[in-house]
């Protein structure tokens, strides 16, 4: 997972070449601008983890109301930035 991130995160790479980065440092600004984006995931799973999973993943009602819907959302979501990206960019 880590390693998809990072490739992931390669996708960046224009930001930060558009930024007008000396060429000898952009290999480390663009491997320290993909940490950064990867510890700030990291960082929203873990809370994400603390304050809904650790509280609410024992209650009867956690799945149905909250992964089962939660889930929908992120393929909606998916769905919709896939056909923006592949019919509109």
């Amino acid at each position: 997972v880590f390693l998809f991130g990072l490739i992931h995160g390669m996708g960046f790479a224009s930001v930060l070449g558009n930024l007008g980065l000396p060429k000898d440092s952009f290999l480390t600004s663009l491997l320290l601008f993909n940490l950064g984006v990867e510890l700030g995931q990291i960082s929203i799973i873990l809370l994400a983890y603390i304050l809904l999973g650790k509280f609410f993943g024992n209650k009867p009602y956690y799945r149905k109301y909250i992964v089962i819907p939660m889930s929908a959302l992120i393929v909606i979501i998916a769905t919709y930035w896939t056909i923006q990206r592949i019919f509109f960019s």
